[in-house]
């Protein structure tokens, strides 16, 4: 022990696990995701508002750079088509849309924020608008303003959105809560004590929140960007769920921030050798 661990010596990385075989996004989520077009999808439709720039314009800068990097992309995960029905095409795209994103946002990390929170927000608009969950979790969401934000309220809702991404193909699995407190997952993520932390109007207390999505179709595409320094990547789930939390609490009332992580779940000797397959959220709702 005191002579410190065996010398390894400098081991260079292992070859990353095979892909498995891309999947097939379907569904009414996907075109507010991303379209081949890349015209009509949230995203596009936000950044050029967020860079006042017209989206025709955004499309061609995002086609080239795609077609700059599509080589690397399909060496290590080779899609069988070009369209973002393909899991591994849509996490190109992806990548391709939030890297001239970041030119058309250069540094800005509140208009960058602004943007990643617009695009929640409008999905889940649009996900409530066509009817794409529950009556019930609509009319939650609809009648925040008649009363007091109550998180075990917004349990199933969260539920039916994690689930409408897991039925769109994007995710494989998620996980709502901790996976260390098997009390405190899925529905009981939240109980009374949660509600009153953060209903007490002249509290200001806040609430955590974890959640883990599991082999997301942006994984490839968010880790290429954080490796190349920059944590502004590609994000559907984290500001969906925020927006959840934030309309339920009221306007001005709550504030909904989170961060995420990328997970291995496979403990490799290595240091060099990262191969995550889950992201990890975690959200701070808190009274204003």
């Amino acid at each position: 022990l005191f002579m410190g661990n065996k010398k390894e010596g400098n081991l260079p990385a292992s070859n990353a696990p095979p892909p498995h075989p891309p999947r097939n996004l379907q569904g009414q989520l996907l075109p507010l995701l991303l379209d081949d077009e890349l015209q009509s999808c949230i995203p596009i439709q936000e950044l050029a508002k967020a860079a006042n720039i017209p989206i025709s314009t955004l499309s061609e800068q995002i086609g080239s750079f795609r077609s700059k990097v599509e080589t690397v992309f399909k060496t290590t995960h080779p899609w069988k088509e070009e369209s973002v029905h393909d899991e591994y095409y849509f996490d190109l795209t992806c990548y391709a849309l939030w890297r001239t994103a970041s030119v058309a946002i250069p540094q800005d990390f509140s208009k960058r924020d602004v943007f990643i929170r617009s695009i929640g927000r409008r999905l889940l608009n649009e996900i409530t608008s066509q009817g794409m969950i529950s009556k019930k979790s609509i009319e939650t969401l609809n009648s925040s303003s008649q009363k007091a934000l109550t998180l075990t309220d917004t349990v199933p809702c969260i539920i039916e959105i994690l689930n409408l991404f897991q039925s769109t193909n994007y995710c494989t699995s998620y996980r709502l809560g901790d996976k260390n407190d098997v009390e405190r997952t899925g529905l009981n993520v939240f109980d009374q004590l949660d509600d009153g932390e953060i209903s007490s109007p002249s509290g200001a207390g806040s609430v955590n929140c974890l959640v883990s999505v599991f082999d997301p179709a942006a994984l490839g595409g968010a880790l290429q960007i954080t490796g190349e320094g920059s944590r502004f990547a590609p994000d559907f789930v984290g500001p969906t769920l925020a927006a959840v939390w934030e309309r339920v609490g009221g306007e001005g009332v709550v504030a909904v921030s989170f961060e995420s992580y990328f997970v291995d779940p496979v403990y490799r000797p290595n240091p060099k050798d990262f191969f995550p397959n889950e992201r990890f959220y975690q959200f701070t709702i808190a009274r204003k």
